[in-house]
Parts: structure tokens; sequence; C-alpha cells
């Protein structure tokens, strides 16, 4: 069998896989809108830690890391502490969503705002957010997994055929199975990106000398190269906490996230998961040695989302670079395959089901929600191959978006003061100096997150004390903290 020959074959089992797992979601699978999108909020922990693995672990986080290790030194190390920082906020807000959720009925993030401020102008504020932030997002993951399937090809499929694989392998397990397809599909996709983000480590060290010669040699060229030096923008503390800050609360924020917390079937799950998450940042190991191995084997690079296409290429055997090269395009997947879902979500419930046709059967949107997966798959391939991104820049900026719902969520779990006007504005406010100071100023996204999100919580903190709050807002936000705080004590229930 030729070399060839064994590629094409390891890219085609690749492929296939997934769809035998559709199969069996399929079998498994309710024909519900509620199964479809929230699991029938039954998600075991194991599957629900794999899905929002999966989830988290994209492109932005694998190729883009090593990346940035290579292009602008330790900075990227604080990927270590905003994957603590996520699971922290995962146990202590995706808890309360899920137990709002849960009691509420709620399917996307737009129905928990819904329930409690109660405003219109709101809800289409938030749906807006979400769409606009999370659609580059996708982006980036057929931008990133088509090309690298271009490369482990050598050339014989084209990114943009690439492309369509991608596109056509996703519609059909998402159209089968829904959120049930794609736990388990992000089972075998977190185990291969998992295994790859080492692997790859592994082999650029083994080619550069091992990793005590490769840190011998950056700290001989400057020390600047093993610390945050403060003298370059871009290796600083201040960008340092920007992006501790801008990752992991964008990523809660987002769409799929949402959902995870909702689908979990017991609260348990809430206490074993952070754990889990933390652990599974282990993998980074490899990514900030493939970063650093790169800066000894092939210095002065100027692409970022080519470094490790490059250097796997000259570095590795065709055989495994494929199989490294579908871990990386897993990491692709099963990010885009959750953004895709939860989009498809906001679409279905949000926009037909709330401003098209409110009385909607269940099974007629269970057949609008599997054309919206179609549909939202279709524009992001548009966008793709209208535009290739750039993968750190526009996950930081996407990230930066939907970090801005952090206001008037931590407001309606636990600020009974919280109200529409603020929750609006502090939105309206947030959104807007982070769209300006990216595009007029060109300031760095993190650090545009950061300063939106510090405007939202002002402008949030004081119409929120200066407005009048609703008596339904106050009392929904009243009661549904006294519910949770009293759900597992039958004395305080009484």
């Amino acid at each position: 069998m030729s070399e060839f020959t064994i590629v094409i074959t390891i890219i085609f089992v690749f492929t296939f896989v997934p769809l035998i797992l559709a199969e069996v979601a399929r079998n498994k699978s309710l024909p519900s809108v509620e199964d479809f999108f929230v699991y029938s909020r039954s998600m075991p922990t194991l599957l629900c830690f794999f899905t929002i693995y999966g989830t988290w672990y994209s492109t932005f986080a694998v190729v883009g890391s090593s990346a940035y290790f290579y292009f602008k030194g330790p900075v990227y190390m604080t990927t270590f502490a905003w994957n603590a920082l996520f699971a922290v906020c995962f146990f202590i807000l995706g808890r309360r969503i899920w137990f709002y959720g849960k009691r509420h009925n709620y399917i996307t993030p737009t129905d928990f705002f819904s329930d409690i401020y109660k405003s219109k102008a709101l809800n289409i504020l938030v749906t807006i957010i979400m769409l606009v932030f999370t659609l580059p997002y996708i982006q980036i993951q057929f931008s990133g997994g088509a090309y690298l399937l271009e490369i482990a090809s050598r050339g014989q499929i084209p990114w943009e055929i690439a492309g369509i694989m991608f596109y056509t392998i996703m519609v059909v397990y998402l159209w089968a199975g829904g959120i049930r397809a794609v736990a388990l599909t992000d089972i075998f996709f977190g185990i291969l990106v998992f295994f790859t983000m080492l692997g790859t480590g592994i082999l650029l060290a083994d080619k550069a000398g091992g990793v005590e010669h490769i840190f011998d040699i950056l700290i001989q060229d400057s020390v600047d190269n093993v610390t945050l030096s403060g003298k370059d923008p871009f290796n600083n503390v201040a960008l340092w906490m920007a992006m501790f800050l801008v990752t992991p609360l964008g990523a809660i924020m987002s769409p799929p996230m949402w959902i995870r917390s909702y689908s979990v079937k017991k609260e348990k799950s809430f206490y074993l998961l952070p754990f889990l998450l933390t652990l599974a940042a282990a993998g980074y190991i490899g990514c900030f040695i493939s970063g650093n191995a790169g800066r000894v084997l092939k210095s002065g690079l100027t692409n970022s989302d080519m470094l490790i296409p490059t250097l796997l290429t000259e570095y590795g055997s065709q055989i495994l670079t494929t199989l490294l090269f579908c871990g990386f395009a897993a990491a692709s997947l099963s990010t885009a395959n959750s953004q895709i879902h939860a989009l498809s979500a906001i679409y279905t419930i949000d926009i037909h089901k709330r401003w098209i046709n409110r009385d909607v059967s269940d099974s007629r949107l269970l057949y609008i929600a599997k054309w919206a997966v179609l549909g939202v798959s279709a524009l992001t391939y548009v966008l793709m191959i209208a535009s290739p991104a750039i993968i750190i820049s526009t996950g930081l900026l996407a990230l930066s978006g939907t970090m801005q719902l952090l206001v008037p969520t931590v407001g309606a779990l636990f600020w009974k003061k919280s109200n529409a006007t603020g929750a609006f504005a502090g939105l309206l406010g947030g959104s807007l100096t982070l769209t300006v100071l990216h595009l007029g100023f060109h300031l760095e996204s993190s650090y545009c997150g950061v300063i939106g999100l510090a405007v939202n919580a002002v402008l949030f903190i004081i119409l929120c004390n200066t407005t009048k709050q609703s008596s339904v807002t106050r009392d929904k936000l009243i009661s549904y903290h006294n519910a949770f705080i009293k759900r597992n004590d039958p004395q305080k229930k009484k």
C-alpha cells in the first residue's frame, strides 16, 4: 500500500467515524425540540465533560496557542490559568444557569434574559450579539481545519473541498441526532485533540534537540523569550491579565456553554466537571513546547496560522503528519459543530418561535431546527470562502463580544436591584465600546474586551441604582435566588 493511499485512508476513517456515531445518536434521540437542543436535560457527567472539552478546545486554542507561543513568547502561558478560571466559572455560573433552566425550560441564553428581565429590546440585543460574535468563531474553525486537511493531503484535497467535507459531515450528524450526535462525536474528537496536542509537542521537541536544549537556546538569545518583559506591548502582564479574563469569560457566555449547562442531568456533575476541565489543561504543555521548539527549528515565520502545518510538514513523516493533522481538524469540528448547533437553536427559538410563529408545533419546530443547521453551516462556509480569518485575532474578538453578556447574567443571578434598563444600556455600551476600539483604534482585541466589560459594568450599576425596577423582575430575582438557595434543604423549602 502506497504512502498516499494510507494518508487518504486515514482521512476517510476520520471523516467516517462521526457518521457512525451520528447513527447511534439518531437511534437514541427523541423527536422533540428539547431533546434535539438540550438532550432532554439528561446528559450524564462524562458525556458532558467531553462535549464541553471538545467545544472549549477549538482551532483557536490548539493551533493558535502554538503560534502565540512562537510569536509572542510566554504571554500565552496564561492559558493554564484561564482554564482554571473557566472551570470555576462553570461551577459558579453554570450550576445556577442549569437550575434556572431546568425549572423554567430554557433552551437558549435569550430565554434566560427574557424570563427575568421581560424586555423585548434586551432580547433582540442579546440575540444579535450571539449571532454577530459567534459566526466569526465558527468561521475560523472551518478555515483552520480546511487548510490543515489540504496540507495533510499534500494539496490533493484543496481547502475549499476540505471545507465542503467539514460542512457535509456536520450537517449530516447534526441533522440526525442534534446535541446527542454532538456529544458522542466530541468523545472521539476530544481524545484525538488531547493526544495530538501532546504528540505534536513531543515530536517537535525531539527534532529540536529536547526541551532543555530548546530553552537553553532561547535564554541565550534573550531572557525576554521566557519572561514577561513589560517592554513589548504583546508580551507583558497587562496582556496576560486581559487574555486571562477575556478567553474564559467569553467562552462561558458563548451560546454552546449555556446549552451545555441546560443539558446536564444532575447538579453533582458541576462538582466534578471543574476538576476534569482543569486537569485536561495539561494538553497545553504540548502546545507550549511546540511553539518554543518552532522558534529553534524555523525562526522568521510570519504567518501565524501556518506555523504548525509548516513545522509538521517539514519535520514529520507524511503518515504521522496526517494523523496529527486529523487531531487538529478534530479541534475545528468539535467546536464548529457545537457553535452551529447553538446558532440553529437561537434562530429556531429566539427568532422563528419568538417573532415569526409563536404557535408553531413542536414537530414543526424540530423540522425548522434541522434546516437552521443547514443554513448556518452554509453561511459559515460562504464567509470562509469570502474571507479566510486569522485564527488568534478573530477568536479573541469573538470571545470579547460574548463576554459582554457576563454583566447582565451575574446581575440576574446575584443582584436583587438588577433591571432591564441597566442590562440593556450596559450591554449596548460595552459592545459599542468594544467595536469602536477595535475598528476605529485597532486596539488589541483582549484590551477592547476588558475595556468594554468595564464600561458595561459601570453603566449597568449606575442605571440599576437610578431607574425603576419592575415588580415582576424584582419578584423573580428574589424568588429564583431563594429557590436556588433552598433547593436541597427540605426544612428551608417549607
